[in-house]
Order: C-alpha cells, then sequence, then structure tokens
C-alpha cells in the first residue's frame, strides 16, 4: 500500500516539475521576444531623433537662407507637422520601450519565484538556532 502512494507522490511531483518546464519554456520565449522588439524599437527611436535632427539642421539652414532673401519658404511650413509626427512616434516608440522593460523586470523578480528558497531558508535557520539553544542548554 505504502509503494502505491509513493507512486502517486512521484507521479505528482513530476507532473510538478512539468508545469514549472513548461512556465520556464514560455518565459523564456517571453523574453526572447520582448529582446528582439526592445532591439528593433531602439534602432527605430535611434532613426527618428536622427530625422528630427534632419529637419532641425534643415530648419536651420533654411533659416540662414530666409535671412539672406528675405522670403518666406514653404518647406519650413511642411517641416513643422511633420517634426510635430516625428516626435510623437518618439514618445509612442519610448512609452513601448519602457513597458517592454517593465514586463522583462516584473516578470524577473516575483514572490513566487523567492517563495521556495526563503522557506527553505526559514527552516533551516529556525533548525539551527533549535539546535544551539539544545547544545547550549546541554553544555550548561
Amino acid at each position: 500500500m505504502t509503494e502505491i502512494s509513493d507512486w502517486s507522490d512521484i507521479e505528482a511531483q513530476l507532473q510538478e516539475t512539468k508545469g514549472l518546464l513548461e512556465e520556464i519554456e514560455q518565459r523564456f520565449q517571453q523574453v526572447r521576444r520582448d529582446s528582439l522588439k526592445q532591439n528593433e524599437l531602439q534602432t527605430q527611436k535611434e532613426q527618428i531623433r536622427e530625422q528630427i535632427q534632419d529637419i532641425s539642421s534643415d530648419r536651420s539652414a533654411s533659416n540662414k537662407n530666409q535671412k539672406i532673401r528675405r522670403k518666406p519658404n514653404s518647406r519650413n511650413d511642411r517641416s513643422s507637422p511633420h517634426k510635430e509626427e516625428l516626435l510623437k512616434q518618439l514618445d509612442a516608440v519610448t512609452e513601448q520601450l519602457e513597458q517592454i522593460e517593465a514586463d522583462l523586470e516584473s516578470r524577473l523578480l516575483s514572490w513566487s519565484s523567492f517563495r521556495e528558497p526563503f522557506w527553505q531558508i526559514v527552516r533551516f535557520v529556525g533548525i539551527g538556532i533549535i539546535i544551539g539553544v539544545i547544545l547550549r542548554g546541554c553544555a550548561s
């Protein structure tokens, strides 16, 4: 009868281990996806910043030309809405990056990952204290 219960305990632990392994695999896939997305968004962010700088440098160059010619430049009128659109895109990309970083950090540090080691530490420290008190009592 005890052999049957031993097998059921082993079977239950095996199922628990399989579940944990699946959870780890899912987490690994999520980290991989998020890392790729993070790299992609970083690249996109850099490209948007370069475009904004190009627009700003074009604007300053056209302002110098404007001062010399004293004529209104239609290019300046178009670059302002374009720059605002780029700034909105930059904000959106930055927000997505922050969300991905938060997701990556939040899943790495969770109570479930510390639960078992925490209770093992509590258990063994408690046993150590009890053994120490018993030995001290015997030594006296």
